[in-house]
């Protein structure tokens, strides 16, 4: 059965086309986009014409792809933009009258499920067969307009928590020289600081001091699978290399001095990073460091799998 989920950022659009059956999981095409459709979105509350006309596009293009591959079902979900912005219902029906694409929006605690969802198919089984490498996490995804908490804990239960922490929405907001100025910075981590303390104060058990911190810090999504590749050094990104793959605090604050004094047109030389993230992925690296310093994590490990895999699991368990 061939089955296409994709997944509407706030920076990019994603699509996965996949072979699916008992005990089948099997890519038969990808690809990912940035359309930006956040942009400005937090200044104006609506979504910009331009960021929509990319985003119609580019979900024309898919639209033909999922086509080719004769997908029996197709699953669409928006996720922090299309949430929040007033015109979203009219993007989706211009979408649905373009390309034939039906958006649903999903709340972010349903965003976090089924990134779990892809992150376990991801991992399992990487450490040996029976090895569940999410069965006490943190699982984080850092978007462009939000972050997905995941938290794990054995018989404990799910815990997910969606933060109005996002890349686009942080650079937008924080970030106005090129280099950033040291104030610029400053206030961006008082902002996430912020946000982690309201957080902790909502859902006491994510608290360092609950005595019940997961084992592992997991990290799904662009920001964090961009800081792995650039780690690597990657002259081309090969998921194969990222999935698994481990991203030491240490690493992390180098990169973070890298980008703190480079301009936008230097880092778009940085080997490993993807076109189109050179405003926005140090704000998504200094959300990474400051979760790892709350938390006390020495390093993440790291999934290429996360919502789009798990948009397609799910429609394929239905």
């Amino acid at each position: 059965m061939i089955l296409a989920g994709i997944d509407i950022g706030t920076n990019s659009i994603r699509l996965l086309i996949a072979e699916t059956g008992p005990d089948v999981f099997r890519e038969r095409f990808s690809a990912r986009r940035t359309t930006r459709l956040g942009k400005d979105l937090d200044r104006t509350g609506r979504l910009s014409s331009d960021a929509m006309e990319r985003s119609f596009s580019v979900l024309n293009e898919f639209s033909a792809h999922i086509r080719s591959f004769s997908a029996c079902q197709t699953s669409a979900i928006g996720t922090s933009a299309l949430r929040i912005a007033s015109n979203a219902r009219e993007f989706i029906t211009e979408v649905h009258r373009r390309t034939g694409i039906a958006i649903s929006v999903i709340s972010g605690e349903d965003e976090a499920r089924l990134t779990l969802l892809g992150v376990r198919s991801a991992l399992r089984g990487r450490e040996g067969r029976e090895t569940d490498l999410t069965a006490s996490a943190l699982v984080v995804d850092i978007g462009g307009g939000s972050t997905e908490f995941i938290v794990t804990n054995g018989c404990r239960g799910l815990l997910v928590q969606s933060l109005p922490l996002g890349a686009v929405y942080l650079a937008e907001r924080c970030i106005t020289t090129d280099p950033p100025a040291l104030d610029e910075l400053a206030v961006l981590r008082q902002a996430i600081r912020m946000e982690l303390d309201r957080t902790e104060q909502r859902r006491p058990s994510l608290s360092q001091g609950a005595g019940n911190r997961p084992e592992k810090l997991i990290g799904t999504a662009g920001t964090i699978t961009t800081l792995a590749a650039m780690d690597q050094g990657m002259a081309s990104y090969d998921p194969a290399r990222i999935n698994g793959s481990i991203l030491t605090r240490g690493a992390l604050d180098r990169i973070v001095e890298t980008l703190v004094r480079t301009s936008l047109s230097e880092r778009c030389t940085l080997a490993g990073l993807e076109p189109g993230r050179e405003d926005i992925i140090l704000p998504g690296a200094i959300i990474a460091q400051e979760i790892m310093e709350r938390y006390a994590y020495r390093e993440i490990l790291v999934s290429d799998w996360g919502l789009r895999e798990g948009i397609v699991a799910d429609l394929a368990a239905k």
